[in-house]
This record gives structure tokens, sequence and C-alpha cells, in this order.
């Protein structure tokens, strides 16, 4: 007789990214100017097995996407446990987390325990070998679903792929903060999510396109973080035999830092997509008017606005629309890959069938 070899850890979905230990994260995804903010750590925190929503301390939390309803129909569980493990600084917390396929580390300034601080980082690693599959929705990134077929399915099922995540807040920096307008700090936060509402939108549109925030960008980035994250996430994610690296692009400022660091548009479509619009935003500077890094982005958002009547004269671009609206479930892929086998595997770009 002849058994078939596989690996059960790994069909049942625990990653090698689980093995990644806290003092990686501490060296490769904290950069100076995060550990100046948060300071140096004070007491070490010891693992704690969680299975609720609810984390260790106020506004800390877990997502149930799939709404399962476990212990008598509650919702206020996930499916499989987690491991959180709080770390308190010398100004406030960092806290690791993992589950199966994902690791994240958030980093708080102020008093966790008494719900005063406020989150000023969010550094990602999370397996995509579920995506496309309700199961990936239980090791979600964000408060964002993973299993659409078409939309979140891999690049490559032979290679070892990890998406990444990076945000960072300037603490006291939130729109919020300086208009006290929660509407108008979602619109930075989200602004396709006001295209039912079209006049609002331009309204808004108006009011972000004078001021030195991109769509998305709802407080003042960390600024070494750009810069010195990237390579953090190459150092861990080969350490632990992955073959390529993925992100799911926000913005076009974002897919154009992420240009700059050597990743590459997964798909031929999108790829064409953003050729169009870069030409039209050059179009735009060639007749004249000056737009900042800020301002490119917003050009690409407006595309989106209907009745088009209703795009400010000089920026309409006739036709291409960004493609991923963190609305529906389309995604605007990049991929780095970390390997001669990744790259000899992936193609510059694929058609997207």
């Amino acid at each position: 007789m002849k058994f078939v070899n596989y690996n059960p850890a790994e069909m049942l979905g625990f990653t090698r990214l689980t093995e990644v230990q806290d003092q990686e994260i501490w060296q490769h995804l904290l950069t100076p100017q995060v550990k100046a903010l948060i300071g140096p750590i004070t007491v070490h925190g010891v693992p704690q097995i969680l299975e609720t929503l609810a984390g260790q301390f106020p506004g800390d939390h877990a997502t149930n996407l799939n709404s399962h309803r476990l212990y008598a129909g509650s919702q206020d569980y996930v499916r499989f446990p987690y491991l959180s493990t709080l770390h308190k600084t010398q100004h406030g917390a960092l806290v690791i987390k993992r589950d199966a396929a994902k690791i994240k580390a958030m980093c708080w300034v102020g008093d966790v325990m008494l719900g005063t601080a406020e989150l000023v980082y969010i550094a990602a690693l999370r397996d995509r070998q579920h995506d496309g599959t309700k199961r990936a929705n239980d090791s979600a990134l964000l408060l964002y679903p993973y299993d659409d077929p078409k939309y979140h399915r891999r690049l490559h099922t032979g290679l070892r792929s990890a998406e990444v995540s990076i945000y960072s807040f300037l603490p006291g920096s939130r729109v919020l903060d300086a208009t006290g307008e929660p509407e108008f700090d979602k619109f930075i936060e989200m602004p396709f999510s006001f295209l039912d509402r079209p006049q609002l939108f331009r309204d808004y549109f108006q009011r972000a396109w004078k001021t030195k925030r991109a769509p998305g960008q709802f407080a003042a980035a960390i600024q070494d973080v750009s810069k010195l994250c990237p390579p953090g996430f190459e150092v861990i994610a080969k350490s632990k035999g992955y073959d390529l690296l993925e992100c799911a692009t926000s913005h076009y400022h974002v897919a154009q830092w992420l240009k700059g660091r050597g990743y590459r548009y997964s798909y031929t479509e999108d790829q064409t997509t953003i050729d169009q619009l870069t030409a039209g935003i050059k179009r735009i500077k060639s007749a004249g008017v000056p737009l900042t890094r800020q301002q490119e982005s917003w050009v690409c958002v407006i595309q989106s606005l209907r009745p088009t009547e209703l795009i400010p004269d000089g920026l309409y671009l006739n036709g291409p629309l960004w493609p991923q609206d963190n609305v529906g479930p389309e995604l605007l892929w990049m991929n780095k890959p970390l390997n001669e086998r990744a790259a000899t595997l992936i193609p510059s770009a694929v058609q997207f069938e």
C-alpha cells in the first residue's frame, strides 16, 4: 500500500505565519518613529487565548464576518480561537494577535485599559491560501470579506503568498480632530461610500481637494513607516518560506508607492486602467493645472461620480474608473515575487478571466 503524503496542519489552515515571534515583529515591523511614539516595553505580556469579538480592552476587537452563531446562537464569538498578547509600553501598548492565517501588530498611545488610548499603527501579514472561500473570512485583516471566488482568487495556487497591510496615524491628527465633523472624516476615509449621495460627494470632494490629505488618509501618516515597513515584511515572509507578497491597493498614491518598491499589477486589465488614469493625470498637468500627489489620487476617485456633469471642469478623464472602492468585492491586487521561482511562474501581469 502506498499512502499519499500531505500536510494536515497546512490543509486545516495552520500557516507558517503562526511561527513568527514577537521579537521578530518588534525588530522588523515597528519603525523607530513608531517605537518612539509608544516608548519601550515596560511589561511584557503573556499570550491570551481568546474567542470573543471583544479583546483585552475597549476598542480592541476581532471580527466575525461569516456571522457564525456559537454558544447558544451568540455572534459575539469568532469561529476559531486566536492569541492576543498585550505588551505595555512607556506611552501606550503593543498588541500582537495571531490566528491560523495571520499576524497583526497594533500600537496604541495612551492608557488602553481606561479606553483613552489612540490607535497609531497597524501592520499585518495574512496567508492567502483560503482566499475565494468563506474560510478566508475567519482570518480577515479588516472588516472586509475575502470569499468572492472571482475577485479574491489566488494568483497562483503553487506559490505561498501573503497579503501585507500597513496603516499609520500620527496622534491627534485625524480630520475629525480638526473639524469636529464625523461625516467629513468618514468621506476622507471611504469616499466611494458617498457615491449614492452625488451632491454631498461633490461638496466634500471640493473641501478635500484643498487639503493635504489623500483619499483614505483620515490622519497624517508616520513618516518612516512607508520606507521601512516593506523591507521588514519581506524579511519575515522570506524567513517563513513565502514566495510572494501581495497587496490590495486602495488608492492611486498607494499604487504608485508600491510600484516604487518593486510591486507589479497582478492583472493586465488593472494595468491598462492605471495607464489610462496616469495618462489623464499627465494631460491635466500639461494643461497647466498643478496637482499634488494627494490631488492625483482624488482625480482617480472622482471619475466614479455620476452624473459626470458634477465632475469639476478639466478633471473628467472620459472613461477609466478606479478599480477598488472598498465597498464592493473588486480589489486592485499588486504583487512582488520574493524569489526566482515566483518571478518565473508569475508574469508581469496576467489576464483576468
